[in-house]
């Protein structure tokens, strides 16, 4: 057993990558490949992603971020060329609306969530006299950026964001919410 199996199996626990035999015969041949050149920047790079994947994922306590974390281990470990998706992201969103309609009304309802969180949040700082981005973003302790993707409605703030937001505002969390 080479150092990336023992630094997998006590961060991921036994049982985790014994579930995953490809990853175990993956970092086996990493491990080989360390032992028989010289090792040049990238697959450096690589091994010490390996090494603080399986540190993140022991240190993780949220279930579907640990799955995304195995995931990511999974694809560097194995050290493949990824195949880069032939359509964009709007072209494969419009196909799968078309073709499922759960993610259609999914995705429709989180506009709909989005949209109405906007309106409300426009109309909150306008009552604050929060002129610009920049001051919404002193006031409630955020980035200026992050209040720039709020606004183009590119994210839904989390709980904690909220939260700031109406001390912001000077409103309870729920007046903010659609």
């Amino acid at each position: 057993m080479g150092v990336l199996e023992i630094i997998a199996e006590q961060r991921l626990g036994t049982k985790e990558l014994a579930s995953r035999p490809q990853l175990r015969a993956a970092l086996e041949r990493t491990e080989q490949a360390v032992r028989g050149s010289h090792l040049g920047e990238n697959e450096k790079a690589r091994i010490s992603s390996l090494v603080e994947l399986c540190f993140a994922y022991d240190r993780e306590t949220d279930s579907n971020e640990k799955a995304n974390i195995l995931r990511t281990l999974e694809e560097i470990s194995a050290n493949e060329p990824l195949e880069l998706p032939g359509v964009t992201v709007e072209k494969w969103e419009d196909e799968l609306k078309l073709g499922n309609s759960a993610f259609a009304n999914a995705k429709q309802k989180a506009d709909r969530r989005r949209e109405g969180f906007q309106k409300k949040y426009f109309s909150f700082r306008a009552k604050a006299g929060l002129q610009t981005q920049e001051a919404v973003a002193k006031k409630a302790g955020l980035r200026r950026s992050y209040i720039a993707v709020i606004e183009a409605g590119e994210h839904f703030p989390q709980q904690k964001t909220l939260q700031k937001l109406a001390r912001a505002f000077g409103v309870d969390v729920a007046e903010l919410l659609p």
